[in-house]
């Protein structure tokens, strides 16, 4: 459309100076011969082609409309009666004394239907090719994103279930290729991590979970003894307590490196009651360090649908963070029908700490403080993967409150 645009402009343009320099030449040369030589006859037609007049100031009326006396020395372009004419006016020559104006006018118009007849051509032209680069452009497109799309389509195709297959053997060696051959690569090395990760599962769940039934089976063998005393019973129970946890998180963090929940068919039921009071026996020798009690208020009576580790592990993690933080106090914890609630009287954090509490290896208080940071970040894992919310929030003493509702 430029093209056509510019070479319609430059064609008029160089036409009409090119028309409009050689009929002012020939005026030129016509008035010249005419001041040296008076005998030349003026007022006539001196050219077959075009029309051109040499009349004076006082009868150019006679041959010529009025306002071409208005017009200056030089060419204009006029149009008259539907027709277009490049005129060449000459002013400047005398004749016995008297001035002498020369006039040549030429019809243009049918060089502007050449044009229109053009523009018209070039229009079609141009309609024509832009139809033409529109399909050929979708045929390319598609024949060029074609192996793109099959990609896609492969990729979209996988599932969880889908045996990875290679993707390389169904694309040539272009620029798709090297992307298919590329995402086999990534999937080979996401498949051996996913192995490795599964083997490595394997080998802890087997590795802890024989230990710590041999500590288990130890236990219960030493307690069956009738000479023990009860100093060493209650030791002796604090190791079964801590075997029985060290189980439950063991199992509780698999579940989690899987990421998939433990539900038995016979949809297995916990009650969190009984469980936060092992919770508050195992926490005794600690309580007995410092001025903390604490106090289990159940106003409904609660049974949550999922394993006993499950909730042990998250209840554990809540109650001990409590009791850890409160130096002086009462942590209270308050079982309704859908939710527990532990509130304390601890050190507490400030609103800008609160959602950093949840982020692993974040700690309350100085960074060498004891501990992982870990504790609150597996509640969060095990409350996603259960579909739990668990909120803690500042309450009216300095402590914090965290409410866990079950699903």
């Amino acid at each position: 459309m430029l093209f056509a645009i510019s070479s319609l402009s430059i064609r008029q343009r160089l036409q009409n100076d090119f028309i409009a320099q050689t009929i002012q030449e020939d005026l030129d040369s016509y008035m010249l011969k005419l001041s040296s030589n008076p005998g030349l006859v003026s007022e006539e037609q001196v050219s077959t082609n075009i029309e051109a007049f040499i009349t004076t100031p006082n009868k150019f009326h006679l041959v010529l409309p009025l306002h071409y006396g208005e017009l200056s020395e030089g060419t204009h372009v006029l149009n008259e009666a539907g027709k277009t004419f490049i005129v060449a006016v000459n002013k400047r020559h005398q004749v016995n004394n008297q001035p002498v104006w020369g006039f040549i006018k030429n019809d243009i118009s049918h060089i502007d239907n050449s044009s229109q007849s053009l523009v018209l051509v070039f229009t079609v032209m141009f309609l024509a090719f832009l139809l033409l680069a529109y399909l050929l452009a979708l045929y390319v497109s598609k024949k060029a994103l074609k192996p793109l799309s099959k990609l896609a389509a492969k990729l979209e195709n996988l599932t969880t279930d889908t045996h990875l297959e290679p993707l390389t053997p169904d694309f040539h060696d272009d620029e798709v290729g090297q992307v298919a051959k590329a995402l086999d690569a990534y999937a080979q090395r996401l498949t051996d991590y996913v192995i490795r990760d599964k083997e490595f599962n394997a080998d802890v769940s087997h590795e802890l979970r024989t230990p710590l039934t041999v500590i288990r089976s130890t236990v219960e063998l030493i307690k069956s003894d009738p000479n023990i005393t009860q100093k060493e019973l209650d030791r002796i129970n604090r190791i079964e307590r801590a075997t029985k946890q060290s189980t439950e998180l063991t199992e509780t963090l698999l579940l989690l490196a899987r990421e998939e929940r433990k539900e038995q068919p016979g949809h297995e039921r916990t009650q969190p009651g009984l469980i936060i009071q092992n919770i508050i026996e195992g926490f005794a020798p600690t309580l007995k360090l410092k001025p903390v009690k604490t106090k289990i208020t159940e106003n409904d009576w609660l049974q949550v649908k999922a394993p006993e580790s499950v909730v042990s592990v998250v209840l554990s993690n809540l109650i001990g963070n409590a009791i850890k933080y409160t130096t002086e106090g009462t942590v209270h914890i308050i079982i309704n029908k859908n939710s527990i609630t532990v509130e304390d009287e601890g050190v507490g954090v400030t609103e800008s700490e609160l959602p950093k509490l949840f982020d692993r290896h974040y700690r309350v208080g100085k960074p060498n403080s004891k501990g992982s940071g870990l504790g609150l970040a597996i509640v969060k894992r095990l409350c996603d993967l259960y579909n739990w919310k668990i909120e803690i929030k500042r309450n009216n003493t300095t402590g914090l409150s965290a409410t866990l509702t079950f699903n």
